[in-house]
This record gives C-alpha cells, sequence and structure tokens, in this order.
C-alpha cells in the first residue's frame, strides 16, 4: 500500500507529474463523454482551441498541489506560491510552444501537440520544486496565493462560458 505520509517532495513531484498527465488526457474526453453537459464543459475542453487545452493542466495539477498540502503546505509557508508559479509557468508554456511549432511548420501535428502537453506538465511541475527547494516566498501570504489561484479558476469559467475573439480561443477542429 502507498505510504503518502512518507513520501518526499521529489517523489510527490514526479507522481505529480504521472497524476496531471494521465488524468489531463482523461479529461480531454469528459466532455463528449458527458453528452456536452455544460457544467462539464466549465472543467473540461469544450472544442480544440489552445484555451481549452490548458484545463487538461490546470485542473489535475490543481487537484495534485490540493492533495499535497496537508503533507507539504500545511505548515510549509513556502509551499502554494511555487506552486501556483510552477502551474502558471506550465500554463505559459503550452500556447508558447504550440504557436512556435505552427508559426515554423504552417501546420498543427496531433503527435507535437501531446508532447507539448507533456512538457507543460514538466515546466509545470519542475519549477514547482525548484522553486519550492531554492527560494523563500514566505513574505507572500497564502491567501494571496489562494486569491491568485481563484482568479485563474474565474477566468477559466468565464472563457469558456464568454470566449474572447483572439487566436489563444479559435477553436481549431
Amino acid at each position: 500500500m502507498f505510504n503518502f505520509k512518507k513520501i518526499t517532495l521529489l517523489k510527490f513531484t514526479i507522481l505529480g507529474i504521472i497524476f496531471t498527465v494521465i488524468t489531463g488526457t482523461l479529461l480531454h474526453f469528459v466532455y463528449d463523454l458527458s453528452n456536452e453537459n455544460p457544467v462539464v464543459g466549465l472543467f473540461a475542453p469544450i472544442n480544440e482551441s489552445v484555451w481549452e487545452h490548458l484545463k487538461l493542466l490546470f485542473y489535475p495539477a490543481t487537484l495534485w498541489i490540493t492533495i499535497g498540502y496537508k503533507k507539504f503546505g500545511k505548515n510549509n509557508c513556502n509551499y502554494l506560491f511555487p506552486a501556483f508559479l510552477g502551474v502558471v509557468s506550465g500554463l505559459i508554456t503550452i500556447p508558447v510552444l504550440f504557436y512556435l511549432y505552427t508559426f515554423i511548420l504552417k501546420k498543427d501535428i496531433l503527435v507535437l501537440d501531446i508532447l507539448i502537453f507533456i512538457i507543460g506538465v514538466i515546466v509545470c511541475f519542475s519549477v514547482f520544486y525548484f522553486a519550492q527547494k531554492n527560494y523563500n516566498f514566505c513574505f507572500i501570504s497564502n491567501k494571496k496565493v489562494i486569491l491568485l489561484w481563484e482568479i485563474v479558476f474565474i477566468l477559466f469559467i468565464l472563457f469558456t462560458v464568454y470566449p474572447p475573439a483572439l487566436p489563444l480561443f479559435k477553436d481549431y477542429s
């Protein structure tokens, strides 16, 4: 049986990568499987836009960070902000790499899209681990970090329901 109490931050980070890749991959299909349930669409991609596919990283990584909070963050003021930095870094990585390769190749390639998702997840958890181990962000209160996380959450919901007319929100299907 898995003993979460004895897990190190490094193992937690590696497991977070695995969890997020698997859960994010499964999440890709949930909206269609739910018969396009609008509530499910708030958490799973509703179309093939880059924005909607950022949910594949955001929600599973946020869930994993939340799971780890009791073990690594409850008595550690330097947990949530590095985690937030990691998630935001992963969210930035995905569109940057997507638009870079599609600009160069002039086409979208599914295998590269999947690889970019995995790279984004690895960046997310690598930044989290590196920042948590090497920097002290205790001057930023957990309440402020939670507020930032809530803002991103609200933006995901808002831009799912009311997507702006920008390339990030263009449906590529």
